[in-house]
């Protein structure tokens, strides 16, 4: 299944439900354009980034008329240079496009940061208490580094 998330629209539980809870962060194994990596599910972020570096190293096209301070991990102020689209695929059956930020400063354990801008139109919720990612078809999805 594939969606394309449109600006303003929503999908699954975000959709009827209010969170109750307050989250931070969870890692997440993934593809994007079909490339293996680990993703940051943060819900402290507003914006998603992904990594310049890999941003090219998977054929991703960089818009560089955008550019946009963003207040990173750590407080340190760094500088978006860009937009691309990428295709990231979650639970082998989910597949995403998605407009997100390209920057240079990521954590170098994480190729690209999800933020709320995708967590909530996507549907995704996690769910840090039994260590599992729930998509909009209620799948569950362990946690990178959970067993």
């Amino acid at each position: 299944m594939t969606l394309e998330l449109q600006p303003g629209e929503s999908r699954g539980y975000w959709k009827y439900h209010v969170p109750g809870k307050h989250f931070k962060q969870a890692k997440a194994n993934s593809k994007i354009n079909n490339v293996r990596t680990v993703v940051l599910l943060d819900s402290g972020s507003e914006v998603s980034i992904i990594d310049a570096t890999f941003a090219r190293k998977v054929g991703c096209y960089i818009d560089t008329s955008q550019s946009q301070e963003c207040l990173g991990i750590g407080e340190k102020l760094y500088v978006a240079t860009g937009r691309t689209k990428i295709k990231l695929k979650l639970a082998g059956s989910l597949v995403y496009l998605y407009e997100v930020w390209v920057g240079d400063d990521l954590p170098p354990d994480y190729q690209a940061i999800l933020g709320m801008d995708f967590m909530v139109p996507a549907g995704i919720r996690p769910d840090l208490e039994d260590g599992s990612m729930c998509l909009p078809n209620e799948i569950r999805v362990m946690l990178h580094g959970r067993r």
